[in-house]
Order: C-alpha cells, then sequence, then structure tokens
C-alpha cells in the first residue's frame, strides 16, 4: 500500500516537477515561455506569474542598459569639452608660441611660457586619468581616496565638505570602487544641482554593514527630477547588491546613504585572501 501511494503521488507531483524544470532552465534571453499542464490547470496561475516575471526583469534590463549607454555617452562627451576646451587649447597656445620663437624676439620668455603651457596640459592630463581610474584607490585604499576625493572638491567648488571617514574592512575592487563613484557623484550633485554650502561625507561599519552618507544643506529633493546620474548611482549600488537611498533631509538639504552588506557581496567583487 505504501508502495501504491508514494507512486500516486509521485504521478501527482509530476507535471508541478515538469514546471519546476523549466522554470529553472528558462532564461532571460529564450523567448519561449514555460508551457502549462493540460491535466493540471490550478498550475496556469504559476505559469502566468512566471511569465509576468520574466517580462518585467526583460524590462528592467533594457532600461538598465540604456542609463549605462547614456551615462558612457554622457561621460566620453565631457571627456571631449575637456580634451577640446582645456588641453587642446592649451597645446595650440603652446604651439604658437614655439613657432613664434623664429622672429628671434623675447625667445627666452617665450620658451618658458612653452614650457608651462605644456606642463599645465600634463597635470590636466593626469587628473582626467585620475577621474577614469583613481589610482589613490587601490594603492592608499578607501578612506584615502575618499579623503582626497572631498579634498579635491572642496578646492574646486568651495563648498565646505566636512569628513567623518571610518576605516571599514576590505571590500574588494569593485565594491570600493562604487563607494568612490557613488560619492564623487553626490558630492558633484550637492554642489551643481543642490546648491549647497556645507556637504558631509561620512563611512562607517556596523559588524557586516557599511555605511556611506553623503548630507548636504541645499535645496534639496523638491521638483528635481531625477536624471543619468541618479540612475548610475542605482545602477552602481545593484550591480553590488546594496542598498541606495535618495531623500531629503529633515532639516534641509539631501540625504543619499548607500548601505552595503559585505554578506550579500557578489562573489566577484569579494576581496582575495
Amino acid at each position: 500500500m505504501s508502495i501504491i501511494s508514494w507512486r500516486a503521488i509521485e504521478r501527482g507531483f509530476a507535471p508541478v516537477q515538469k514546471v519546476a524544470r523549466q522554470i529553472a532552465e528558462i532564461n532571460l534571453d529564450d523567448a519561449a515561455p514555460i508551457q502549462a499542464v493540460p491535466e493540471m490547470p490550478d498550475l496556469d496561475s504559476i505559469v502566468d506569474a512566471h511569465k509576468n516575471l520574466v517580462e518585467r526583469l526583460r524590462s528592467q534590463r533594457r532600461a538598465t542598459l540604456t542609463a549605462l549607454i547614456e551615462g558612457q555617452e554622457l561621460e566620453r562627451a565631457r571627456l571631449s569639452r575637456e580634451l577640446h576646451d582645456q588641453i587642446g587649447q592649451t597645446l595650440t597656445y603652446a604651439l604658437l608660441l614655439l613657432q613664434s620663437i623664429q622672429d628671434g624676439a623675447d625667445q627666452e620668455q617665450k620658451v618658458a611660457m612653452a614650457q608651462e603651457a605644456v606642463r599645465t596640459s600634463l597635470q590636466e592630463v593626469r587628473g582626467l586619468a585620475a577621474d577614469l581610474r583613481p589610482s589613490v584607490l587601490s594603492d592608499l585604499g578607501l578612506v584615502a581616496a575618499l579623503t582626497s576625493l572631498a579634498t579635491a572638491h572642496a578646492e574646486a567648488t568651495g563648498v565646505v565638505v566636512r569628513r567623518d571617514l571610518q576605516p571599514v574592512p576590505d571590500l574588494g575592487w569593485a565594491a570600493e570602487l562604487v563607494v568612490y563613484r557613488i560619492a564623487q557623484e553626490a558630492l558633484t550633485n550637492s554642489a551643481k544641482h543642490a546648491q549647497a554650502s556645507t556637504v558631509t561625507l561620512s563611512l562607517h561599519c556596523d559588524q557586516d554593514t557599511v555605511r556611506l552618507v553623503i548630507a548636504d544643506d541645499g535645496r534639496g529633493l523638491q521638483g528635481s527630477t531625477p536624471g543619468t546620474g541618479l540612475a548610475s548611482m542605482h545602477d552602481r549600488a545593484r550591480s553590488i547588491n546594496a542598498q541606495l537611498t535618495i531623500t531629503d533631509n529633515p532639516g534641509g538639504g539631501t540625504r543619499v546613504e548607500l548601505r552595503i552588506d559585505r554578506g550579500t557581496l557578489p562573489h566577484d567583487s569579494l576581496p582575495e585572501d
């Protein structure tokens, strides 16, 4: 009787197992939906729910890819402008100085001016290279990189940046780069859009949770339209399974908080032993 009962149960669960296998094997690039089981119409709701879930995931992936491409194009446009407006003009000025030396007048002064123009261009190239891949992050660590970022931001914008940066466990290069880029974008937004005069940049670790907070005294989020920068920040946070919240401060301004659970970091972003 036990064997007969087990066989009956096994036959009864066969359609459920079939649907489970189809769900496990399907991927977002596979256009074929899972098949319903005629002998168990009650499973139709599961089939429909899975179809809707796949469509939502596909839509989210398309939106993410679109935001990523837009972010890349905006970054390329920014680099193109800086190369043309800063480095290109400086090198053109140096070239004109060198060409004018042939006239014979004030040669030493013109050589010195050309040397200074080239030196300035080299500094600008190093700045662009550091912005693309911050070497201080890999050389000195996350706290030093954020400290350098805060100092550079204060010098460039005149915004007062208060720092409260505590040492945190090694998160791996990928996760630390996400922290750095989100801090960088938040500081830029505070000066460019929020028109803040003071920003607080803090980094703390509570057991296995690392928190990055950027809070400013600007005009807050009221009436603002989310742009590509905010979408990029959310995409970066999702890439390491972190939680990003952007809210208004109770006393005014904007608060950006990134929460990283070290236990849920993607395997390829974890630090090597």
